[in-house]
This record gives structure tokens, sequence and C-alpha cells, in this order.
């Protein structure tokens, strides 16, 4: 029962959240896209009905279904198949974006039952549930399951990868699990291909005997699933699947594929990024309690030595993660989203920390009166797990609907971090529906707006029919308002002095008093 409630209760939380965000910037073309693949597998069933099933597979058809614009799209379909899917299954009773987004919804409560499934496993259920709860608990997370792209269903694909090939040690039949799922994690995103490299380091440390089938199975399973579920491959598939991988290589070295990166008030391209820049990102954008639990835990190792091998294959893959960054022609923009899938294994090994805690805390108590305390160790671990858990939920809610912009209190917080120089604000999630209806409702009729690097965008919600038909957005200087979005990565002189300068903040969505979305009249004189 505490599985299928998890589940229920991640998509009930998700899906009533879902429309309190803004479209991310990458969304529009997925939505697209999701929708053509969508429309080519109706059409390719409704052509095996007449008979005619080859004009589907014909390659002009597939490129224009499954590699419409891939600049826009370069990843592979997987996550969008999903999206395309809840979407037309959602029609009718779901607005169109959220159609879309119930795809990581269920893809974040597909993750958080395995996270308690696994933890329950290894130590009980209390740790289990301190997982769960604290893996809905990241902001990152929990942000990321609301926007219909690739991050949070390949952060999915890789746990849930990890841990079929941790069952499959036992059982043949979970090695096959892992040969699909590593498939369908290649079909969601290029950074999948490593997955085996911290699997097989792991297993050949601790289970030398025991891991060939799984092996087997990503060997000759995997790829079988990777072509299979994209069907741009079914032609010339040694050549496309050449392509497939440049372009994953080749995406650090392209200057169309990497956007700067602003660190301490200096701009950075990946390469030329301190080291340290992925651990300490995602050390700084993670709910401080969960960090110093996960650190705690590893330290412990030394000389806890319950379930160490699976506490250290969390840590090996979390770390291994974080280390592709220091990788030639990595590519680390848009601050925590490419270091996401490390976040739950981060959380595992926190929840490993927390199990270690409440026992030794435990074996403390029963040398007190408190022994006589009845269910004295489940009563110790609820009342731990709502200490360490109080500090993120409350983050969480305090930040909604900007946990993308989340910063803990290493860094002092949202204040903190921007007066240090680092970023807030990228996705465009913060142009959320409650700011867009502030522009319907206060800008008078027939205004210009400019909204510098974000203006299709808002061509975007007014095609959506989001935004007031009369609005022309227009990429003059002379626009009667001006939109910006606080990047400040790709802030120019102009944008830099409107946000830090004297000009008053006509509009503005705000965190913790730091603006995310500013607007500034520029023709005072307009009625």
């Amino acid at each position: 029962m505490i599985p299928t409630g998890l589940f229920l209760g991640v998509v009930l939380l998700t899906g009533a959240t879902v429309k309190d965000y803004g479209i991310a910037w990458d969304e529009p073309p997925y939505f697209h896209a999701a929708d053509l693949h969508i429309t080519w597998i109706l059409d390719w069933g409704t052509n095996i009905e007449e008979g005619n099933f080859k004009q589907s597979l014909s390659d002009q058809n597939i490129k224009a279904a499954w590699r419409w614009n891939p600049y826009h799209v370069p990843h592979p379909p997987f996550s969008r198949i999903v999206s395309g899917l809840t979407k037309y299954v959602s029609s009718g009773w779901l607005d169109k974006s959220s159609g879309y987004r119930i795809a990581p919804v269920l893809f974040f409560a597909i993750l958080v039952t395995v996270m308690f499934l696994w933890m329950r496993a290894l130590f009980c259920v209390a740790t289990g549930l301190f997982s769960a709860f604290a893996l809905v608990a990241i902001p990152n997370i929990f942000g990321f399951a609301h926007i219909a792209v690739t991050d949070l269903p390949l952060a999915s694909m890789w746990f849930l990868t990890v841990f079929c090939f941790w069952k499959g040690l036992q059982d043949w039949k979970w090695s096959l699990a892992c040969g699909l799922l590593w498939g369908l994690g290649l079909a969601t995103k290029f950074p999948a291909i490593l997955i085996p490299i911290p699997l097989i380091l792991w297993a050949h440390l601790f289970y030398r005997n025991r891991y060939a089938n799984n092996v087997f199975s990503m060997i000759f399973l995997g790829p079988l699933i990777m072509i299979a579920t994209q069907p741009y491959l079914w032609h010339q598939s040694g050549l496309r699947v050449l392509e497939f991988l440049y372009e994953g290589l080749s995406r650090g070295y392209r200057a169309d594929a990497n956007f700067p990166i602003y660190f301490f008030d200096q701009l950075y391209f990946t390469h030329q990024l301190p080291w340290y820049y992925p651990f300490f990102l995602v050390g700084v954008t993670t709910p401080e309690p969960l960090v110093v639990l996960a650190a705690f835990s590893l330290v412990s190792l030394l000389w806890v030595r319950e379930s160490t091998s699976t506490v250290a294959l969390f840590a090996l893959n979390a770390f291994f993660i974080l280390g592709l960054g220091l990788l030639p022609g990595a590519v680390l923009h848009d601050g925590v989203r490419q270091m996401l899938p490390a976040l739950p294994f981060l959380v595992a090994t926190a929840g490993a920390g927390f199990y270690i805690l409440g026992e030794w805390l435990f074996s403390l108590c029963r040398s007190t009166r408190l022994q006589d305390v009845a269910n004295l160790r489940v009563k110790l671990m609820g009342v731990l797990g709502l200490l360490i858990l109080f500090s993120p939920v409350l983050d969480l809610y305090l930040c909604h609907p900007f946990q993308l912009s989340f910063y803990n209190r290493f860094v002092g917080g949202v204040r903190g971090a921007y007066q240090r120089g680092l970023e807030l604000t990228y996705s465009m999630e913060a142009f959320t529906p409650e700011f867009v209806e502030a522009i319907n409702a206060k800008l008078p009729q027939n205004s210009v707006i400019n909204a510098s690097f974000a203006n299709f965008m808002f061509d975007y919600y007014r095609r959506e029919g989001h935004l007031r038909a009369d609005i022309t957005i227009s990429d003059a200087e002379s626009a009667d308002y001006y939109i910006l979005l606080n990047r400040r990565s790709v802030l120019g002189p102009r944008e830099r002095l409107l946000m830090n300068g004297s000009t008053p903040i006509y509009l503005a969505e705000q965190l913790a008093g730091v603006p995310l979305v500013a607007v500034f009249e520029l023709n005072t004189q307009r009625q």
C-alpha cells in the first residue's frame, strides 16, 4: 500500500501544481515534436489497418515526424513520446501544456516510488519514507518534474537502470529490465550512454562473479530498444547512430550549443569553469540538511558495514555524474540542470546517513529511561525525519513556483546567492501564468513590449491565447515596456543598467526580494 500511496500522492501533488510554472524555453518545440510523434504513430496504425503500412515507413515521412528541427529538439524522443501520449489521453480535461507535463509528473512519481522500495529493501520502512520525502523536497527535482523536457526523465531512467542492475545481481529477470531501461535511457538523452561505466566499475569491485547477465543484457538488449523506439534510426541505422554519438560528443565544442555561465560575477564557458563548479553548484542548490547527511553517510562508511557496497554505488554514481562536467566537451550551462541525475543518488546517500544516525540515537536511548517507550525505534526515526525534513519542505513551499532559483543557506539563500554573483533564473519558467495575467491586466490597450531574448516566448503565449492579442511584441528600443528575465549571463549593458539602475520597476516577479522578471515602463507619456 505504501508504494501505491506514494505514487498517487506524488502524481496528485505535482499534477495539482503543474499549471503554476511558466513555459520553459525548450518546451514549445518539444510540444510540437511530441505532437508529430503521436500523429505519426496514429497514422501508422491507420495505414496498417488499410494494408498500406509502408507509407509511414518511408524515410521522408519518418524524418518529417522524428527529425523535424534537430537544433531546437536535439535529443532522442522517448520522453516526448510519453508527453505526446499523456497529452493525447488527457485532451479534453487538461489544458494543452498540462497534458504534455503529465509525462514528467509520471517519471517523478515512479522515481520517488522506486527510491522508497530500494531504501526499504536496504534498511527499513522509515528510511524508505524519509528518502522518498527527501527526494520530493529537492527544489530542482520538484521544479523539473513540472517541465516537459528531457532532464527529469533522464534522471529517472539513470536511477531506475542502476536499481535494476543491483537487482540483476540476484535475478536474471531484473537483468533484462536493466537492459530495457538502459535502452529507454539511450532513447531519452545522450549522457545515458555513460551509465554502464560506474556500474561495471562498482560491480567489478564488489560482485566480480555476478554481473555478467547485466552486462550481456545492456550490450545486446539496450541498443535494440534504443533503435526500436527511434524510427529515425530505422533507415541508415549505422550512420545515424554515429550521427547521434557525434552530436552528443560535439556539443561542448559547438558555439550554437555552448552558452555562457554566470558564476561569481564572471562569465565563463564550460571549459573555462573551475574544476569544483559542478560539486559546488549541487552543494548550494540542495537543501543543506541533506548535503550534510550525505557527507555524514560517506564518513560513516569507515566504521559502519551495513549495506556498504550499495551506499558506495549511490556515491559513485553521484560523483561520476558530477565529474562528467570536468571532461572535455562537457556542457554545464543552465544551472544544475545538466547535473540533475546526480540528485537522486545524493538523496539515497543521505537516506543511508539517516538510517545510521537513527540507529546510533536508538542505541543511545536504550541506555536511558526511554528504553521503556513502546515502538521506540519507529518513533525516534519519525521524529528525526520530521526534524531533518522540516527546513527543506518549508523552503520548497516558500520558493514555489520558483524552485529552479533555489539556493541554500551555505551561500545565504536566494538573496545571498544573488549578491555573491550566482545565476538565479534561466529557463523562463519565471514567466508564470500569474505574471502573464498581470501583464494582460495592467498594460494599456495596444501596448508595445520588448522582451529582449525572450520575445519568442511571448510570441508563443500570444499564439496560444494567453497574452492579449492587442499587445505588440517588438525588438525596437522604442517599445512602451521592456520585459526582462534576470538571467545575468545574457544581459547586455543596457539591460544591466535597467536591472541595477534607478529606473523604477513597473511590474515584477520576485523571490526573497530579488527580481527574477522585471517590467520597465519606457514610454512614460503613454496614457
